[in-house]
C-alpha cells in the first residue's frame, strides 16, 4: 500500500479492525503514555483512546461518567449520537472519517473514542497541554505597560491577540509542517488590511516544507520560508514575545507566523527600521518618544 493510500484509510465499520490498526500504529502496549480504555455500551463496544498528560484528567472523568449513564440506560441504537448530542454538550467535539486525522488528533491531545458499528471516531478535545503562564519577556521588559507575554502553547498564543484585537476580519489560518513532528503553525493576519498576495506567499512557503520535523520551531520556519543568503547580513523578519508589539503589526500590515512550543513569534516582512523600535517609546509622550528613537539612530550610525 502506497503513501497516499494510507493517509486516506477510512474508519471501518468494524471495531477490532481499528483498534488493530491504532494498536500498531501507536504501539499500544509498548508506548506507555497511549492509554486505551476499552469497554462496553448498551451492548457495543467502545475504544477510547489517549496521550497521558495531554488531557484533563477532570474532563475525562466527565466523559467517562456520561459514557456509564449510556450504558444504564441501555441505549442500543445510535449510541454514538446519544452521546454526542446528548450528553456531552459543553467540551468540543466532531467527527472524522479516515484515520490519518484520527492519528492526528490522538497525538495531539484529544481523546478518540470508537463505537463498534460506527464508520466515524468522535474526537473529544480534553487537551490540558503542560506550560506555563504567560509573563513578561526578559529581552523586551518595559517600565510601564502589559506584564504578558507569548508561551509555548499555540492557542494561548492566539487568545492573547484575539484579547488585544477583537476585530472579526482577523484570521488565523492552521498548517500542519514535518511529516513526523506535524508541528501547528499558524498564520495570522487582518483580511482587509493586509495585501492578499503576500499572505498568499507565505502560506504557499510554509505549505512547501517537506521536513521530517520542526524541533527548532520559528528559526527552522524562517529559512525554509526565506532560504539562506549569506550576502545579507541582515535580518528579513523581526521576533516578538509581546502580544503587545504582535498586535500593533498586525494593524500594520504585516503577518504573523507563530509556531507551536515557541513564544518567539515571527512578523512579516520586517525593514532595517522595525529591528529599532522598541515598546517603551509608544508608552511615553510623543516628544519623548521620538527623541529616545532619534537618540538611537545617532548611536547605530556612529557605531556603523
Amino acid at each position: 500500500m502506497d503513501a497516499a493510500s494510507e493517509k486516506n484509510i477510512p474508519v471501518s465499520k468494524k471495531y477490532q479492525e481499528n483498534v488493530d490498526y491504532l494498536n500498531q500504529q501507536l504501539g499500544v502496549p509498548d508506548s506507555f503514555d497511549i492509554v486505551l480504555r476499552e469497554m462496553s455500551i448498551g451492548g457495543k463496544k467502545v475504544a477510547i483512546y489517549s496521550v497521558n498528560g495531554m488531557v484533563n484528567s477532570n474532563v475525562v472523568s466527565y466523559v467517562l461518567n456520561a459514557l456509564i449513564d449510556l450504558e444504564r440506560s441501555e441505549l442500543v441504537v445510535n449510541a454514538l449520537d446519544k452521546l454526542v448530542k446528548g450528553r456531552i454538550v459543553d467540551l468540543q467535539v466532531s467527527e472524522v472519517q479516515t484515520m490519518d486525522k484520527v492519528l492526528y488528533f490522538i497525538l495531539s491531545g484529544p481523546m478518540a473514542i470508537f463505537v463498534e458499528g460506527q464508520s466515524q471516531a468522535i474526537i473529544v478535545d480534553v487537551r490540558a497541554y503542560p506550560g506555563r503562564q504567560p509573563a513578561e519577556p526578559d529581552i523586551e521588559r518595559v517600565t510601564r505597560g502589559s506584564r504578558d507575554g507569548f508561551t509555548e502553547t499555540l492557542v494561548f498564543n492566539t487568545a492573547l491577540l484575539r484579547r488585544r484585537l477583537r476585530d472579526p476580519q482577523l484570521r488565523m489560518k492552521l498548517v500542519q509542517v514535518g511529516s513526523r513532528s506535524k508541528t501547528d503553525v499558524c498564520l495570522a493576519y487582518i483580511e482587509d488590511i493586509t495585501n492578499p498576495d503576500m499572505v498568499k506567499e507565505i502560506l504557499q512557503g510554509v505549505q512547501a516544507i517537506k521536513i521530517d520535523g520542526i524541533p527548532m520551531a520559528e528559526k527552522s520556519v524562517e529559512e525554509f520560508i526565506l532560504g539562506s543568503k549569506f550576502w545579507n547580513p541582515y535580518p528579513r523578519v523581526r521576533y516578538t514575545e509581546r502580544p503587545d508589539v504582535a498586535a500593533i503589526h498586525l494593524l500594520e500590515g504585516h503577518v504573523l507566523i507563530m509556531v507551536d512550543t515557541s513564544p518567539s513569534i515571527i512578523i512579516a516582512p520586517a525593514t532595517f527600521w522595525s529591528h529599532v523600535q522598541h515598546a517603551e517609546e509608544y508608552r511615553q509622550e510623543p516628544i519623548v518618544g521620538a527623541y529616545l528613537r532619534w537618540v538611537r539612530f545617532i548611536g547605530i550610525f556612529i557605531s556603523v
